[in-house]
């Protein structure tokens, strides 16, 4: 069970995670559910017992948009934001890098690759997957 903490903290374990260069996800030890983002309760069992597990960091793109006009000047736009489709069940929304925005397409295979965010703060996004051939959508 993820231990919430005096301040109800359901996303610490996540953020140490990603500064170790790592992706984890929320599993629910009742019923296998994947999900993200992290709540006190499994929206599939409503079971409080689930954990932070491991994720290979695979999927591919669900859907996507490209921005071009950022809501602030430390972005540089275009860029490209999607909901990543990860292969053990479970989806998150983060940006696309590496990558022409032009050559996002929906079911573009995709991997996590960690960046620094605006403000220096370590992200996950997604890169092509090396086997992707660059341009073939």
């Amino acid at each position: 069970m993820v231990d919430v903490g005096a301040e109800g903290d359901l996303t610490g374990p996540f953020w140490d995670a990603v500064d170790r260069g790592e992706l984890v996800r929320p599993v629910c030890s009742a019923c296998g559910h994947n999900f993200f983002s992290p709540y006190v309760v499994c929206p599939a069992c409503q079971s409080s017992d689930w954990d932070y597990q491991p994720s290979a960091g695979r999927g591919r793109v669900y859907s996507h948009t490209t921005i071009h006009r950022p809501p602030d000047p430390s972005f540089d736009a275009p860029y490209v934001v999607a909901d990543i489709d990860l292969d053990e069940g479970w989806r998150m929304f983060a940006w696309v890098v590496n990558c022409d925005p032009g050559l996002v397409h929906i079911d573009m295979p995709v991997h996590v690759h960690f960046v620094d965010g605006p403000g220096g703060r370590r992200l996950p996004a997604f890169e092509p997957a090396p086997d992707t051939a660059e341009g073939s959508p």
